[in-house]
């Protein structure tokens, strides 16, 4: 990396961090951080006796009353069963496959808990594992909100303002211009990504010390039961992953839009609130999930009890589509940054 690269990150790192944006950042993390550890320690000296450890119990009468219940499903399961995933089908088909192989493994009951997606059902299971699945899935949230307002900040905003004109006064190379902007993000936020999961880690620690159920994960029919801090390992990375894919996504957003305020609207109708999960959700076509961008990026939901979001994929076709939607989304906003009239 030449000394200007390095000058243009410096210049991007220091409007990133403009007016303390960081500090106030980490100070909002640790609060949101400490208040849900005050909510599970205070849920887990209410339900003190009452279980809710989230254990597989029972596994040969769990699989008759699933595979009973997948039978009734498939009798009288709509266009949205076939096509995309609530898809139900699937899920009885993950959890049967869950029990099944415990079964066959002679694992003893309660001592494993199937990967869900939803990180939010971590509140119920009082582990180091469960809180810190509960903590990064608010946190993540905040990650990503911070990401946008960057993107859009310092590519929309600048444009609008007039001081991207400014900048372009100096002999500054437009590709190494955009690069040192996307690259300033990608690093805080990835580097926020995993301040947080530490941080949720470790009060989870403090909470409830290291022991945790084993986690196991399944794809398709293929089910691994791993230790859970190998399962918050690939949570993490998961959300890097997301991070990263989110980020290339908003640049190319930024890079359509001349206006700071529409840039942010729809990158978070788009990805905050889900709304382009929804739109393929709209499409159904089968196995659109093949191609759409929100469906691949979520790798968890391909190797979690919950199923995939759309019918058909697996976590090896998702891993490479979700690679192609990021170089084709900074191929464009290179090309469309450097054909911006400032």
């Amino acid at each position: 990396m030449n000394n200007k690269m390095s000058d243009l990150l410096y210049c991007e790192f220091y409007k990133i961090n403009r007016k303390r944006t960081l500090l106030k950042l980490a100070i909002a993390v640790i609060i949101i951080a400490l208040a849900l550890m005050g909510i599970s320690a205070l849920l887990n000296s209410l339900m003190t006796g009452m279980g809710g450890s989230g254990g597989l119990t029972d596994y040969d009468e769990t699989i008759e009353s699933l595979k009973m219940e997948l039978e009734a499903v498939q009798k009288v399961s709509g266009w949205t069963d076939k096509l995309i995933i609530g898809n139900s089908i699937a899920k009885y088909k993950a959890q049967i496959a869950v029990l099944e192989y415990l079964k066959a493994h002679n694992v003893a009951s309660g001592s494993t808990v199937p990967y869900s997606i939803d990180g939010g059902l971590g509140i119920l299971g009082f582990d180091v594992y469960s809180f810190t699945t509960f903590c990064m899935s608010a946190l993540i949230d905040v990650v990503i909100i911070f990401l946008i307002v960057a993107c859009c900040r310092t590519t929309c905003g600048e444009f609008a303002s007039g001081a991207m004109k400014m900048q372009f006064l100096r002999p500054v190379n437009k590709n190494k211009f955009f690069t040192a902007k996307w690259l300033s993000i990608v690093i805080v936020s990835e580097a926020l990504t995993v301040i947080s999961f530490l941080l949720s880690m470790i009060l989870g620690l403090i909470l409830y010390g290291p022991n945790a159920l084993k986690v196991a994960f399944v794809a398709g029919s293929t089910v691994t039961v791993v230790p859970p801090m190998v399962a918050l390992m690939i949570t993490l990375l998961i959300y890097m992953v997301q991070v990263f894919a989110y980020t290339q996504a908003t640049m190319f957003i930024c890079s359509l839009c001349n206006s700071y305020g529409k840039s942010i609207v729809i990158s978070l109708l788009l990805i905050v609130f889900g709304f382009g999960t929804y739109l393929e959700y709209v499409l159904a076509i089968p196995y659109v999930g093949y191609l759409a961008f929100f469906a691949n990026v979520d790798w968890a939901s391909a190797i979690s009890v919950n199923a995939p979001i759309f019918k058909g994929m697996t976590i090896w076709v998702m891993i490479p589509v979700t690679l192609l939607w990021c170089a084709l989304f900074m191929f464009l906003s290179y090309r469309k940054f450097n054909r911006k009239e400032v």
